[in-house]
């Protein structure tokens, strides 16, 4: 399910709008502490919009390459990620890229 970085962090930024939403929720136990909980969970909600955004500039420079084994065109941030469909281990420097089974000395 998770695969590629730019996707984690957006699986984690997910995740914190409902951490937000779920601390907001909270406050209704304890009325008199209600707005507290309310600024905490509006913390975590623009805590999320900050990384959405963050990610969203990264994802506009990554480099899109083909993945080798599924033929898919995946975007790759760093020198090494994971292919957002297959999972296959990509590199744009040589010195990176996984080894292949002929490189495999027997």
């Amino acid at each position: 399910m998770l695969s590629g970085k730019l996707n984690k962090i957006r699986t984690f930024a997910l995740l914190l709008i409902f951490i937000g939403f779920g601390i907001m929720y909270l406050g209704f136990l304890w009325p008199k502490a209600m707005p507290i909980f309310f600024i905490f969970g509006m913390l975590a909600v623009f805590a999320s919009v900050g990384i959405y955004f963050w990610i969203g500039t990264l994802s506009t420079n990554a480099p899109k390459v083909k993945c080798p084994q599924c033929h898919r065109v995946t975007k790759l941030l760093g020198k090494t990620d994971e292919c957002m469909y297959c999972k296959a281990i990509l590199s744009v420097d040589p010195k990176h890229a996984p080894m292949s089974d002929h490189d495999v000395k027997q």
